[in-house]
């Protein structure tokens, strides 16, 4: 084996290996296509560099195309997921108890979903014990209106 092929086959190990530092499943198929070049160099099937090249490239697209979206269903990759907007509507309207008194100017707590949350009540405070309604919710602070109690 000479250097050549030993050169694509370290390539593609190095490659293998920067998938831990950069996931997604992209460059460890790089890396695998490089390898592959390095074994298809040392027995013979192709020569030269820009073969070599080519034959990475072609490799490379073929892999990813092909055996990505099915590693990615074992192998997850840290990709972040997005919140559908379904879920911001279904907590509009909730009515939750307000557990640490909620003031316009400092917040408060609420209690919803089985944990506490930070909450405002714009224009007006809040009582510990107190309904509340969710307007909204902008990161983990939700919005809350005071639950005006009516007798039938």
């Amino acid at each position: 084996m000479d250097s050549f092929p030993l050169f694509w086959v370290i390539a593609g190990l190095s490659l293998m290996l920067l998938e831990f530092i950069i996931p997604g499943l992209v460059v460890i198929f790089l890396g695998f296509a490089a390898i592959l070049v390095g074994l298809a160099l040392n027995f013979g099937f192709i020569e030269g560099l820009i073969a070599a090249m080519t034959a990475w490239f072609i490799g490379s697209i073929f892999l990813v195309l092909a055996f990505r979206q099915l590693l990615l269903k074992f192998a997850p990759t840290g990709e972040v997921s997005k919140a559908k907007l379904g879920d911001q509507v279904d907590l509009v309207g909730q009515i939750v108890t307000v557990v640490d008194p909620v003031h316009p100017e400092a917040g408060g707590r609420i209690f919803f979903q089985d944990s506490t949350w930070p909450a405002v009540c714009p224009g007006t405070s809040l009582p510990k014990g107190a309904k509340a309604r969710i307007l909204s919710r902008v990161n983990l602070t939700y919005e809350v209106e005071p639950v005006v109690e009516t007798i039938p």
